[in-house]
């Protein structure tokens, strides 16, 4: 098979338009896939990523209290509520296959968005230090126990924690103080908090949607929880009785499913809202590029239906001339190959500005060219087989075609 090139570049000069609307499709085609790969990709590790926890022993209950007042106990609203809550916390402790339990106001689980803060870490003359988004959570003295955290720096209050003490991670605290050591015993203000000692940093966890930024910055405002309705305990069993000690919670809090709402359920990152929008997205944006490289398909068999079209009496010139078969369809194949070529280079540049202005909207977006290789692949596939079947139809062209015109 014989294939030059100068004549088949002559060829597609005199088909600028068509071969203008082959490369940008492609082009499109390469910098849309990708894109839809890479912010995909971006959403299922986001959903993927772990809390930093242990959560195979790890349980939680979340209540709702109305403010239900037990026989004989008189007091508002208000007093009502706490003491209920409290009676959940020992009631979750007095059961069997318990270590430990904490009162969290909020956790990964939260089927729910809610807003950061602006902590501020002060010098000792009361002047800003640093500024930094992050995500305040209540939590009492059972945080250290229930959760395992590790700490790095300092430590949980022995005798009780004042309303004014806070547990940084380490991320949280590289961000306000420069380091760890540097933040213990340092002071951090917010819009919504008084002056708050720093007394404990622990490695890093997530207790709020990954989506959301900052992840990693969290802040546990310890002491007694601010009122609230809701409320959620973070269980820790004994290793191996996770399973038996959600059976016994449920049965225990049986009794309260006719005037509260309870649900008690393993403490499961993949059983979140954000694991299954994180997972949901990639697999529609999968789908979105799939039908994409569909449409690039189409759009590239009918441009080179077009081309065959358009040169039916030149290939049989051709064919007069001594070229086989096998030449006119690695002719068609050599000339779309060029186009896809051309059209790749444009897209895989579209595709690092795409990526760039992505970049401004996904945290810690990362440019994989791994997925870049993959769409480039698919394309080039479906160049190969959009061409295949005009340029087998072109092959079957007779040489008496070259002189119907003659």
């Amino acid at each position: 098979m014989n294939l030059e090139v100068g004549p088949l570049l002559r060829t597609l000069r005199r088909q600028p338009g068509v071969l203008t609307l082959f490369v940008l499709e492609i082009a499109a085609g390469v910098a849309t896939i990708s894109s839809l790969l890479i912010s995909g990709s971006w959403y299922l590790h986001v959903a993927r990523r772990p809390s930093g926890l242990d959560e195979e022993n790890l349980i939680m209950i979340s209540t709702y209290s109305t403010g239900h007042r037990p026989a004989g106990h008189g007091g508002d609203l208000e007093t009502a509520v706490l003491a209920e809550q409290a009676s959940d916390r020992e009631r979750t402790r007095a059961t069997a296959d318990v270590e430990a339990v904490t009162q969290l106001s909020t956790c990964v689980l939260d089927d729910r968005w809610s807003y950061p803060s602006l902590f501020s870490s002060l010098r000792a003359d009361g002047t800003r230090l640093a500024e930094e988004v992050g995500w305040g959570i209540r939590a009492d003295a059972g945080l250290g126990p229930a959760l395992r955290v590790r700490f790095v720096a300092g430590a949980a209050p022995a005798g009780g924690a004042a309303s004014t003490d806070v547990i940084l991670t380490r991320t949280f605290a590289e961000g306000l103080f420069g380091s760890a050591a540097h933040a213990i015993g340092g002071a951090v203000v917010s819009g919504a908090d008084e002056k708050l000692k720093v007394v404990g940093v622990i490695e890093d966890v997530r207790m709020r949607m990954p989506f959301m930024p900052n992840g990693a910055n969290v802040v546990f405002l310890l002491g007694p929880a601010p009122l609230d309705h809701e409320a959620r305990l973070i269980v820790r069993a004994r290793p191996g009785r996770r399973d038996a000690l959600v059976a016994a919670l449920r049965a225990a809090f049986a009794p309260d499913a006719t005037r509260r709402f309870v649900h008690v359920r393993t403490f499961d990152s993949t059983d979140s809202i954000h694991y299954r929008v994180g997972s949901g997205l990639f697999q529609l944006l999968g789908m979105f590029g799939a039908m994409l490289g569909i449409v690039v398909l189409l759009g590239a068999l009918a441009a080179t239906s077009f081309l065959v079209a358009q040169r039916t009496r030149q290939i049989g010139i051709r064919r007069a001339l001594g070229a086989t078969r096998a030449d006119i369809i690695g002719y068609f194949l050599l000339e779309s190959a060029l186009a896809t070529t051309v059209g790749s280079m444009v897209g895989v540049a579209g595709a690092v500005v795409l990526y760039r202005m992505m970049r401004r909207v996904f945290m810690d977006l990362a440019l994989d060219f791994r997925l870049i290789g993959l769409s480039l692949a698919l394309l080039w596939v479906a160049s190969i087989l959009a061409t295949l079947v005009p340029a087998l139809r072109a092959a079957r062209v007779s040489p008496s075609v070259a002189s119907r015109s003659l």
